[in-house]
């Protein structure tokens, strides 16, 4: 049973394309809740690091610009990098191509991780529920949530949201170059040594492939509110 009926906690993992963002902001919405998108977070360092021409190698240098960053989250999606709107920009393929390399280095996962947790925390004394989603969230960021979901999509599947997602926002890329980034990226995040993707045994898993947007987030709702009633 979920430790603060009425304001719950949920953890949604699953690998790059699994349509994580767009069904736990929905979720956030429909349920009242904070959300919390760490993907996002990862990306914006890694926008920062690229512009710096950081040496990844260097941790040193790593955390004099972490010192030195601040990312704020919006309500509205909007995603501040030290005061910066880079919403739009860390979306880019640029960053899609590092992101993974630069979420593998311990020194940044363990900064991060922390913001993520101090969030929840401020959550649940708010008493206002919080829906987490990225790659380690119920295996180390909020191991107790009171729910757990891991979504998951073919390849193809996957690659086709991610292309469509691109398009809109004016970047025509041949889809089997961003199945082939989708394969990469897996490769990395299941494999890394800190964090790495996993599904946590108590997770309900959902197959979205085939699945509308609509009947995900009607079926994570539905089960919250089983476990509420």
């Amino acid at each position: 049973m979920p430790q603060n009926p009425g304001h719950p906690t949920i953890a949604i993992d699953g690998p790059a394309g699994s349509g994580k963002s767009t069904v736990a902001r929905e979720v956030s919405m429909r349920l009242n809740i904070k959300y919390l998108d760490t993907g996002a977070m990862y990306r914006a360092v890694t926008l920062k690091l690229i512009r710096k021409k950081a040496d990844l190698t260097n941790l040193k240098v790593l955390e004099e610009i972490l010192d030195q960053t601040t990312i704020q989250l919006g309500e509205d999606k909007q995603v501040i990098l030290d005061g910066e709107d880079v919403t739009a920009e860390i979306r880019f393929p640029h960053v899609n191509e590092m992101v993974s390399p630069v979420s593998c280095i311990s020194l940044i996962r363990r900064r991060l991780v922390a913001i993520q947790q101090a969030v929840a925390r401020e959550s649940t004394r708010e008493s206002r529920g919080i829906i987490m989603e990225g790659r380690d969230i119920a295996s180390r960021v909020m191991p107790d949530a009171d729910f757990k979901f891991y979504l998951d999509a073919s390849v193809e599947e996957r690659a086709r949201r991610r292309s469509k997602e691109q398009r809109e926002k004016g970047l025509n890329l041949p889809e089997d170059s961003v199945t082939a980034e989708i394969l990469k990226r897996d490769s990395i995040d299941s494999q890394r040594d800190d964090s790495p993707l996993t599904i946590v045994a108590d997770a309900i898993v959902i197959d979205t492939t085939g699945m509308t947007f609509a009947a995900v987030v009607t079926k994570i709702i539905e089960t919250v509110n089983m476990d509420f009633h």
